[in-house]
């Protein structure tokens, strides 16, 4: 692992601090020409666009915290997975992927890799049990984000692990619905997590940014890719992350807690037609959840039967504290409606919604929630 370019230790101040610059400064013409043959950039001087030292920072504590090799920043959750989709996959080859992704990911692969002859199969938890029967001997990348969007399918990770090994093929999972808190899927044989470090890692909704933490093996594709493709992050976004980071076991335990109580409130309403929480025995994947997950976090979702628009518009003007957002993990409690999947089959027409937990008082989370429900 990568030696931490600054340490609170050897420090007076408790900070690191942003350096604000965009080439570094090279003391004569043979460190100059030194630097321009460090392929991966790794050294300084340097160009900002390949690290500074707050962003070295940040990702030798995500790479503390994952148990990895080395970690890179990007832009964004999004740009750290189509990056590493990017460095490894060719015209020809073909891909695995949770059917339940992201839906920018789907998006983005079903478009740009379909455009590049790169194919795609998008499977169920349970599919992802059957893996063989998926494979191909064009199969070069499975990827798994778990528990997955909206629904929270989970999958059984070293299921995956074990015969993407032995075929020779790289493992990439989406862990950012996790944080490295609740679980390290490097330690179950993945090659490559990715984090967006907007949601949890950050945890106050005010920096834009991702995190792919790889095992030595896979860190020097994506990297050059990284360097050729421009997709950095900046000081000031890697600033909030590392202060994030701080507080996020504390904010992680304030918002299941409350998570918790909402969903128990929620499954007793009279309103209420589903709750969805891997954290719950009558979820499909909760066996496979307890396996892996030390606990669950503040995201769930519910349903209710589908309401007239003007009683949904009441339902939403209820809420105050709950902001009507589609991002999620800081510290403001969001709500957001989301279509159900086309394979999941209800006996009358529901609207969905997602619940991101923040850390406002519970009980008045709660009974903000049961007034508004009661506009339904």
């Amino acid at each position: 692992m990568v030696d931490k370019v600054y340490s609170e230790e050897d420090s007076y101040f408790p900070h690191p601090p942003i350096h604000r610059f965009t080439s570094g400064i090279y003391p004569d013409f043979e460190s100059l020409m030194y630097a321009s043959q460090d392929s991966l950039k790794s050294r300084y001087p340097r160009y900002s666009r390949f690290g500074t030292p707050m962003t070295d920072t940040v990702e030798c504590e995500i790479t503390r915290l994952e148990g990895g090799y080395r970690s890179l920043s990007t832009c964004s959750g999004l740009a750290a997975i189509t990056s590493v989709l990017m460095s490894f996959l060719r015209p020809g080859d073909h891909i695995l992927m949770t059917r339940s992704v992201y839906e920018p990911v789907r998006c983005f692969v079903m478009t740009y890799l379909f455009e590049l002859g790169i194919s795609a199969t998008f499977l169920s938890a349970d599919e992802f049990g059957h893996l063989e029967d998926y494979v191909t001997d064009k199969t070069k990348l499975i990827y798994v984000e778990s528990p997955s969007s909206n629904i929270f399918e989970v999958t059984d990770i070293d299921a995956v692990a074990k015969l993407a090994r032995l075929r020779g093929i790289a493992t990439i999972i989406d862990n950012t619905w996790s944080t490295p808190l609740l679980l390290n899927p490097l330690h179950h044989g993945f090659d490559v997590v990715i984090h967006s470090a907007s949601k949890y890692l950050a945890g106050h909704s005010d920096a834009v940014m991702g995190i792919i933490t790889t095992t030595e093996q896979y860190y020097e594709p994506v990297r050059r890719y990284l360097i050729k493709s421009g997709v950095c992050a900046g000081g000031e976004e890697s600033f909030s992350l590392y202060k994030g980071l701080k507080t996020l076991a504390v904010r992680l335990k304030i918002q299941q807690g409350t998570a918790q109580k909402l969903i128990r409130m929620l499954l007793t309403h009279p309103a209420i037609s589903t709750v969805i929480s891997p954290d719950l025995p009558s979820h499909s994947g909760h066996e496979i959840f307890c396996k892996y997950y030390r606990q669950s976090n503040g995201l769930f979702s519910f349903s209710v039967k589908k309401p007239t628009d003007q009683k949904r518009d009441d339902f939403l003007r209820e809420l105050k504290t709950f902001k009507l957002a589609y991002g999620w993990g800081g510290v403001d409690s969001c709500m957001i409606p989301f279509r159900s999947p086309d394979w999941m089959t209800q006996d009358e027409e529901q609207l969905f919604l997602r619940v991101s937990v923040g850390i406002e008082d519970a009980d008045m989370l709660a009974a903000e929630l049961s007034s508004a429900l009661s506009k339904l």
